[in-house]
């Protein structure tokens, strides 16, 4: 895929790619991590992801509030574990947009809209 990518957004010099492919790399692992938890509770638990380099990262947080949940505990402890989890997303969301926008630091508009049709970026 990044062979692909680095066609696409034109790069022939290896330093510019080295610098960009680690900044899509970062975008790329960032909103898997995001979006882990969800397809594992959609999935009904388990790693969908396996044990390789692309596995998704359990969240403790909603790894705590899918506990709470299935273990019926009291509302208020729910809800004391669903604030910390929005939280966390909160910040992991914060990450994401800071990698989106030292990835955009580095493109040029041409390869900001490659990037853009790709899903690498919003």
């Amino acid at each position: 895929m990044m062979n692909r990518l680095r066609e696409r957004f034109e790069v022939t010099d290896d330093a510019e790619w080295q610098l960009i492919s680690e900044r899509i790399s970062k975008v790329m692992e960032l909103r898997r991590s995001n979006l882990g938890g969800a397809i594992r509770f959609r999935a009904g638990g388990g790693n969908p992801g396996g044990n390789g380099p692309n596995a998704l990262q359990a969240n403790p947080e909603q790894e705590a509030l899918l506990a709470a949940v299935t273990d019926k505990l009291p509302d208020a402890e729910v809800k004391a574990r669903l604030e910390r989890l929005r939280a966390a997303r909160k910040q992991s969301e914060a990450k994401l947009d800071q990698a989106r926008d030292d990835l955009r630091a580095v493109l040029t508009i041409r390869q900001e809209a490659v990037a853009v049709l790709a899903g690498i970026l919003p």
